[in-house]
C-alpha cells in the first residue's frame, strides 16, 4: 500500500509538471524571406495595431524605425506572410566614424493616446519619444540618475523598452548589472547572476517605482564548460494587460574553437503588484533575497551554430502579438543577424519565434 502511495504521489507530481509545461506553446522559427524583409540589426518590435508593427534597428544612419507586416495564422498562430513597408525617420544629431548613429537604437515602444514610439539608445541611455514620421518630438522618459552613463557598463546599458496601454506603464532595465550593483556574468565569471532594477514610468514620462530582478547563472555555468565569449543579459521586456511582465533572460555562447556556438533563451513571468519596490541608496549585491521578484518561468528554447545546426539566432526583441481565435496571447520575438552576418561560410538568417500563452 506505501509503495501504491508513492507511486500515486510521483504521478500526481509529474501531472503537475506536465501541466505547468504546457503553460506555453513554442512554435519553430519562421525563417524571413530576403526579398520581403532584408536583413538589418533589428533589436526591438512592437505591435501597433492588427498586422503592423515597428522595429528598430541598432546600426543605422538616422534615427528612427521600421515598418513591418506580420500576417498570422488565427488558428495556429503560424506566420503566413512578412514584409517590410518603410522606414521612417531624422536625421541624427551624433554620428560615429563609419556614419551610423550613435544612438544605437535597442527598444522601441508604441504609445496608443499621443500615436508616438519612444525609442530606446544603448549609445546615449536615454529613451526619446518620436512622433509617426520618425522625428523626435522633444520628449524623453526622466530616467533615474542611477542610470547615467557612468554606471553603466559598455554597451550593456538599455536594451528593453515596453509599454501597456491597459496599465499605462513604460517599462525598461538594463541589458547587465550596474557598476554599483555588483558583479556580472561574463567569460571569465559564469556563475555569476546578474542584478538588475526594472523600471516603472507612468504616462507623464515619471520613473515611479524600481524593482530589484536577479537572473539565473548562464547555461555554461551547470556544464563547467569556459566560453571564449559570453554574453548573458536581459534583452527585452514585455508588458502584459493585467499589469504583469515578461522577461526575456538570453545566453550568447561563443565556444574557444568557434565551432560549438548556441544562444539560449528563457521567458520568465514577474508581477510587480506582489512585488517590493527597492530604492536606489543600497546596492542590489547588498539586498536580501527577499526583495527581489518572484519569477516563473514560461519556457525555454536554444538555437545553435555548429557543424550540423545552423539556426543560431540572437533574439533581442519582443512583444504581444493578435490574439488567436480561441482567445489565446500571441508572442513574437525578432532576432538580431548584424545585417545578415557571414562567418566561416555561414550566413546568420532572420527569424520571428512565435509563442503562445496559453
Amino acid at each position: 500500500m506505501r509503495h501504491l502511495r508513492v507511486l500515486l504521489l510521483f504521478l500526481l507530481t509529474l501531472a503537475t509538471i506536465q501541466m505547468m509545461a504546457q503553460r506555453t506553446i513554442v512554435l519553430r522559427q519562421h525563417k524571413l524571406q530576403p526579398d520581403q524583409v532584408p536583413p538589418a540589426n533589428y533589436s526591438g518590435i512592437c505591435r501597433i495595431s492588427g498586422d503592423t508593427y515597428a522595429l528598430v534597428s541598432d546600426q543605422e544612419k538616422e534615427d528612427g524605425f521600421y515598418l513591418m507586416s506580420i500576417s498570422m495564422d488565427s488558428e495556429t498562430g503560424k506566420i503566413t506572410n512578412a514584409r517590410r513597408i518603410g522606414y521612417r525617420s531624422s536625421p541624427s544629431k551624433k554620428v560615429d566614424k563609419s556614419g551610423m548613429s550613435e544612438r544605437d537604437l535597442e527598444g522601441i515602444a508604441y504609445h496608443p493616446s499621443t500615436s508616438t514610439f519612444f525609442l530606446g539608445g544603448e549609445g546615449d541611455e536615454e529613451i526619446l519619444e518620436y512622433d509617426s514620421l520618425g522625428s523626435p518630438t522633444g520628449r524623453m522618459l526622466d530616467m533615474p540618475k542611477i542610470f547615467g552613463q557612468d554606471n553603466i557598463r559598455h554597451n550593456l546599458g538599455i536594451e528593453s523598452l515596453t509599454y501597456n496601454k491597459e496599465t499605462h506603464r513604460f517599462w525598461t532595465t538594463t541589458e547587465s548589472t550596474l557598476k554599483s550593483d555588483g558583479e556580472m556574468a561574463d567569460a571569465n565569471h559564469s556563475t555569476v547572476r546578474n542584478r538588475l532594477r526594472l523600471l516603472s514610468f507612468n504616462d507623464n514620462l515619471k520613473c515611479d517605482r524600481q524593482f530589484a530582478y536577479i537572473m539565473e547563472a548562464p547555461l555554461c555555468a551547470n556544464k563547467g564548460k569556459r566560453p571564449k565569449t559570453l554574453i548573458h543579459g536581459v534583452s527585452d521586456l514585455c508588458a502584459l494587460d493585467d499589469g504583469r511582465l515578461i522577461v526575456m533572460e538570453r545566453e550568447i555562447y561563443v565556444s574557444k574553437k568557434n565551432l560549438n556556438n548556441y544562444v539560449n533563451v528563457r521567458l520568465f513571468m514577474v508581477d510587480p503588484s506582489t512585488s517590493q519596490s527597492v530604492d536606489e541608496g543600497t546596492p542590489l549585491s547588498q539586498q536580501p533575497a527577499s526583495v527581489f521578484m518572484q519569477k516563473t518561468e514560461l519556457c525555454a528554447f536554444k538555437t545553435k551554430g555548429n557543424i550540423t545546426r545552423r539556426n543560431i539566432a540572437n533574439y533581442e526583441g519582443m512583444c504581444m502579438g493578435p490574439k488567436l481565435n480561441d482567445g489565446r496571447q500571441t508572442l513574437l520575438l525578432i532576432n538580431d543577424t548584424q545585417n545578415g552576418m557571414t562567418k566561416h561560410g555561414i550566413r546568420l538568417k532572420e527569424y520571428i519565434k512565435v509563442i503562445i500563452l496559453e
